[in-house]
């Protein structure tokens, strides 16, 4: 379905959860969530940090975070998997706590750790925090109770003493346990105790004298204020939350109870307040809301859809994409560019409703999700009502005006909604349609399915060792002498042989054909290893680029004193003109004693030039010119030119796809030296 692997690299940016990639006990890659929760800039700043690094010094367990780090990676390592929690720290000295699940995978023969990532902070204390400050908002209000049960059941001196010294108790607990002050009847302070000190931020001498709005913060509004004043001159008591500033300006929350003290007149004294502090379960909630909201529109963001997704009822989803956003990013600017998805934001708003939220994914996609009763036709509307409102009015920014047009991907109600949804996208794209509606029996669909089988297979036939080799006779047309070309072969589960054809450019995508070529590697040796045959084995450009390939290759050869009967066949393709390093891979293989050929020569990318400076012994005539060259004249022109070229250059020719004898005898006429084909062998399972 894909051409490269943009798509899945794009899906490992934007995942949820938190994800790093380790090779040894190094990071070597991160997405967007991971970053985001150590505070990490970008991925050129995370390769500074080892593991431990984002830890504090210890861990709970009184181990140094830098010898247990190293020893949770070891277990990884030896055992496949490991999970464990762990006291971690972001780079602007935050502490909190996550399970990770490291495991181990390979990734282009490397040996890769991915370590996932799920915060506690938020699951965990939260709940405790609410429930703490539930207990000490509960004790607090008993003591108000007691100490005004104190005060006016003191109506003779009998229990003074002892009222007094009970008294006492009660406000030696609520000093120890509350943030406490007093004021006069014009606010201000004549009393604090010391944890009013501690969060204020402010010495006792300043706050004694002081109006009590010195700890007012702006964001609070005057009308609470006003209503907070009305209660306790009414000789009520006011209990609410309130946001105070500290010296330093910091913004702070307490839960607080203002009480008027009256005397035996019933008239107001003095006021005390009582006041808990609750900040950190703002904290919370702010940073609740900042990992599931778009910085830039203020929409829900991916990681809120996702939550969505899982925790609604009949969900449907329809994706939004803005067509050819990139390019007014740039040709204006990206403060232009953020301004329209501003904008395009507000205009998606005008559409949500109780069953509608509305969702920035990433970059210049959006979502909607429905759910309930909304169905899937109402959203296709909805989405057709978006096309014709954007039709309709165009953006009009600093005096550009900006025509905006988007294509967008639905989805029913299907575990994998999402993935579906992206599908149908990339569909209406490719067939240029405005709204694509997700079906099973898309053609994009239906290979996407056979790709994920494709893989599936393939890492099954590396498993279970159904790479197979067969082999084809190349014939001398002077001597009769034979050599054979290994060839690659894939068996399934129920016995089927596919041939490279199907499978190859797959592999390649799914970052499994160099283990594919090291099979054929092995096998080639063993096999020849104690025969007199001369062989050939297949390079592609990928293999010669892949420094572990070329190493494991001269290395088999050398093992099996082999390099001076093998003959390497480097397939003709795009990037073979790159004579640096497809030269140097030659020098290095004659030098071990091999022959070098140039296969499938030419067609496509043919040049004559690259062959004279790439110095190989010989040239494989494409099929495609040799199977028509009894029937085309010009066809046999190009290969009687190929072939006069070869013979300057003293370079031996070989014919493939010989397939009849009237081709085999223009083949002879023309003087090309071997011949390959079905009318000498069909390729059969070397074992």
């Amino acid at each position: 379905m894909y051409r490269d692997n943009s798509y899945y690299e794009e899906i490992f940016k934007n995942v949820s959860e938190p994800i790093f990639l380790l090779e040894g006990q190094n990071y070597i890659n991160a997405n967007l969530s991971a970053l985001s929760l150590f505070k990490i800039k970008s991925k050129n700043e995370l390769f500074l940090y080892h593991p431990f690094q984002l830890s504090p010094e210890y861990q709970p367990d009184g181990e140094l975070s830098s010898k247990k780090a190293k020893r949770m990676l070891a277990l990884c390592y030896k055992n496949g998997e490991h999970t464990f929690e762990w006291v971690s720290k972001s780079t602007d000295g935050k502490i909190f706590l996550v399970e990770i699940n490291l495991k181990k995978v390979l990734i282009d023969d490397r040996e890769v750790l991915v370590s996932k990532l799920k915060n506690l902070e938020t699951t965990r204390n939260i709940e405790k925090d609410l429930i703490k400050q539930k207990q000490i908002v509960e004790q607090k209000d008993e003591y108000i109770q007691k100490i005004n049960e104190i005060l006016l059941s003191n109506k003779d001196n009998e229990n003074l003493l002892e009222s007094l010294i009970l008294l006492e108790g009660y406000k030696k607990a609520l000093d120890e346990s509350s943030i406490v002050s007093k004021t006069d009847l014009k606010g201000i302070i004549t009393y604090v105790n010391d944890n009013f000190c501690e969060i204020s931020g402010y010495k006792k001498e300043e706050l004694i004298g002081a109006n009590h709005n010195i700890i007012r913060h702006p964001d609070t509004q005057k009308d609470f204020f006003k209503h907070l004043w009305q209660t306790i001159n009414n000789k009520k008591v006011f209990k609410g939350i309130i946001k105070n500033k500290k010296k330093n300006n910091q913004a702070y929350y307490v839960n607080s109870t203002i009480i008027p003290l009256l005397d035996k007149n019933n008239e107001i004294t003095e006021y005390i307040a009582i006041r808990n502090d609750i900040t950190s379960l703002f904290e919370k909630d702010e940073l609740i809301y900042e990992q599931f909201t778009d910085e830039l529109t203020s929409l829900p963001n991916r990681q809120k859809l996702l939550n969505d997704l899982k925790n609604s009822i009949n969900p449907k989803l329809a994706i939004i994409n803005i067509d050819r956003f990139k390019d007014i990013n740039n040709s204006y600017g990206i403060e232009i560019g953020d301004e329209i998805l501003k904008r395009f934001a507000k205009r998606l708003m005008t559409f949500k409703s109780t069953n509608l939220n509305i969702y920035r994914i990433s970059g210049d996609i959006f979502a909607f999700m429905a759910s309930g009763n909304f169905k899937i036709e109402e959203l296709r509307k909805t989405c057709m009502n978006i096309i014709t409102l954007c039709d309709r009015e165009n953006f009009i920014i600093d005096d550009y005006s900006f025509d905006i047009s988007f294509t967008i991907g639905i989805a029913d109600t299907n575990d994998k909604l999402l993935t579906h949804a992206e599908i149908a996208l990339f569909w209406a794209k490719k067939i240029n349609i405005d709204i694509g509606v997700f079906d099973e029996d898309m053609p994009i669909y239906r290979e996407l399915k056979k790709n994920i089988q494709l893989t599936k297979d393939i890492k099954q036939a590396l498993k279970e060792d159904n790479i197979l080799m067969y082999g084809q006779k190349i014939i001398n047309n002077k001597t009769n002498e034979i050599k054979y070309e290994t060839l690659m072969r894939m068996q399934l589960p129920d016995g089927k042989i596919l041939s490279p054809f199907v499978f190859l450019e797959h592999a390649k995508k799914a970052r499994l054909y160099s283990m594919m070529t090291n099979k054929m590697i092995e096998k080639s040796c063993e096999y020849f290893k104690d025969k007199d045959a001369i062989f050939s084995i297949n390079l592609m450009i990928e293999d010669i680029k892949n420094e572990k390939t070329v190493n494991f290759l001269f290395s088999k050869l050398m093992e099996s004193n082999l390099a001076n009967r093998v003959i390497l066949e480097i397939v003709e393709s795009e990037g073979i003109e790159k004579f640096e390093e497809v030269g140097d891979f030659i020098r290095k293989a004659k030098a071990l004693g091999c022959l070098v050929a140039i296969d499938d020569f030419g067609t496509g990318y043919s040049n004559f030039e690259y062959i004279i400076k790439l110095n190989v012994d010989f040239l494989k005539i494409d099929g495609s010119l040799i199977k028509n060259i009894h029937v085309n004249d010009n066809v046999r022109l190009t290969v009687s030119t190929i072939v006069n070229f070869a013979k300057v250059l003293n370079i031996k020719t070989v014919a493939e796809y010989v397939h009849c004898q009237e081709v085999q005898d223009i083949v002879e006429s023309l003087g090309i030296d071997f011949s390959q084909g079905y009318l000498f062998h069909e390729p059969e399972h070397l074992v």
